[in-house]
């Protein structure tokens, strides 16, 4: 089998025109925008009580700012949230007859609607387009030439980015709809990834919701607020801003404007592929073609395109297994100091990415409909059987388009299910991934009588493994990935296609290559682990397809 992949290692920064879209135009619409938000989430609370709504909201925002400690950056954030929630608590302890309800809803509503709305500023666009990749293509030089001046330049970002699958089917939708991007989720660096991928495949910019703890970095900060980034605080959980954040992305999604969103919900803290998915934002596709379609808009449709990211190594790896592990790693859990807030460990981070001369795959995976669909490069869901199918149908009660809680969310599910199915067959593998694979799994079979907690402790002299053994166990999973590989059930890196020797090198080379302690070491005929809980978070990214030890 061989690997299709379609890159792009010709293109370069310099060449490739700013295409403008309809997020260009978002500031002139924001204030109206966010009125709309207003009004329809006033709508969509109008038959609750105010009352027990306000009050959930006003307790369970409490309840999180004592959570929260401020940095210098979201100080006044913090004092801003208060203010507000103590205004709220005073008008509640009053009579309805004395305050009204809806004055205190619609300021709440407004104060999240200002929250979470973005701006975008093509200006910055334009730097950002050029000034990023030249900045990161002088500490590629600087790694690999060991010169630290810009000139004499060699190597581009771009020649580090695979990005590969159905490019052109994904641009050819651009046009006939709007694109609702989902990708995978690991770092913190995926967002700055995805966008500059974005525009090295001559897309115009998206908008894409951005967790509130990246705003405590001032450098990331600048830039989201100024691109399209609208706010995600997932510390929030009441339904006034759940309802809120769900209008909004649904709002941007009927001006065509595309969007990006993690649907994980957050970064993957065991370092699987996801497994399952919020279907809050999911749904808002749904909304966003139902009202599209009842207003006889063209170009209605919108189209939700899987995207996933392969790493060798990722930067927030040792804090985000070890929050796993504690079982800490829940919604409401963000970490506000991890490594990709500490400037020298990002430094250091893409030193070693540049000097590896590692790679990293994006593949765009098959676009689907809203109900989970695939779609043909006309824009035509395809059902099971292989007909096209007319999907305003199934958004019809008694022949009219409406929308219905019950079977929406239904739709919703399903693609969920079905998303979770493409992000495992659109995995691309890498030698890294085996690798650990390998030795987690030939070590796990060492010690079965140990649960996993009781396995992650075993001392260092139990962490080896003859290197003949190892290699054994690498030809075994070798085999499988082939297997799954020739149904379709993920894509290998043109490396797994090498020699053995070779790729198992390859990937023993750059596994974890950014951690102090070795993920993979050799020596004296012998393999071992530095460290088994980062070696069970490069392990997991080939969890879910059946091939761990039983």
């Amino acid at each position: 089998m061989k690997s299709k992949h379609t890159s792009h290692p010709a293109i370069r920064f310099e060449q490739i025109p700013i295409v403008k879209g309809p997020l260009s135009e978002l500031d002139g619409k924001r204030p109206s925008l966010l009125e709309d938000v207003v009004d329809q989430t006033m709508k969509d609370l109008s038959s609750s009580k105010l009352d027990l709504v306000l009050g959930e909201a006003l307790y369970s925002e409490r309840a999180r700012l004592k959570r929260f400690k401020p940095n210098m950056f979201t100080k006044a954030r913090k004092r801003s949230d208060q203010a507000l929630w103590g205004q709220i608590q005073s008008g509640l302890l009053q009579s309805s007859a004395l305050v009204e309800r809806k004055p205190l809803l619609d300021r709440v509503l407004s104060h999240y609607a200002e929250e979470i709305g973005g701006h975008f500023d093509p200006r910055v666009y334009w730097m950002a387009t050029r000034m990023v990749p030249w900045s990161f293509s002088w500490l590629l030089n600087a790694a690999t030439v060991q010169r630290f001046l810009p000139w004499g330049m060699t190597e581009a970002l771009q020649d580090r980015l695979l990005i590969t699958g159905e490019i052109e089917h994904l641009k050819t939708l651009a046009k006939k709809g709007t694109i609702l991007l989902v990708p995978t989720h690991q770092s913190n660096i995926d967002s700055v990834l995805i966008g500059y991928i974005i525009y090295l495949m001559s897309l115009p910019p998206f908008a894409y919701g951005a967790g509130l703890n990246l705003y405590s970095n001032p450098a990331l900060s600048f830039f989201m607020s100024r691109l399209g980034a609208y706010t995600v605080d997932r510390q929030k959980s009441n339904p006034i801003y759940k309802q809120v954040l769900k209008n909004y992305s649904t709002r941007i999604l009927r001006e065509g404007i595309h969007s990006i969103f993690f649907p994980g919900g957050g970064r993957s803290r065991s370092g699987a592929i996801e497994s399952k998915v919020k279907l809050g934002l999911l749904g808002t596709g749904l909304d966003a073609q139902l009202h599209n379609l009842k207003a006889g808009k063209p170009n209605s449709s919108v189209f939700v395109v899987p995207m996933v990211m392969s790493y060798h190594f990722v930067l927030e790896a040792g804090s985000l297994i070890e929050d796993y592990l504690a079982e800490s790693g829940k919604d409401r859990f963000i970490m506000m100091d991890d490594e990709s807030w500490q400037p020298t460990k990002i430094l250091n981070f893409f030193w070693k990415f540049f000097s590896a001369k590692s790679n990293v795959v994006a593949r765009v995976g098959r676009p689907m409909d809203v109900f989970g669909n695939l779609v043909d490069e006309n824009g035509m869901s395809i059902g099971p059987n292989g007909t096209t199918i007319d999907t305003a149908r199934w958004l019809m009660t008694h022949g009219e388009l409406k929308a219905d809680s019950q079977r929406d969310h239904e739709y919703t599910r399903l693609l969920g299910e079905r998303l979770v199915d493409r992000f495992h067959k659109d995995n691309t593998v890498l030698t890294s991934h085996v690798v650990a694979f390998a030795l987690f799994e030939a070590l796990r079979r060492q010690y079965p009588d140990l649960d996993l907690y009781r396995f992650l402790r075993i001392s260092l002299a139990q962490r080896s493994l003859p290197y003949e053994t190892f290699m054994k166990e690498c030809q075994l999973v070798h085999q499988k990935l082939r297997a799954a590989a020739d149904r379709g059930g993920l894509f290998l890196s043109a490396q797994l296609l090498q020699n053995m020797d070779d790729w198992v090198q390859d990937g023993i080379s750059k596994l974890g290559l950014f951690h102090d302690a070795a993920v993979v070491k050799v020596g004296d005929g012998a393999i071992w682990t530095e460290d088994m809980t980062l070696l069970y978070y490069y392990r997991n990214r080939l969890t879910g397809y059946g091939f761990e030890s039983k």
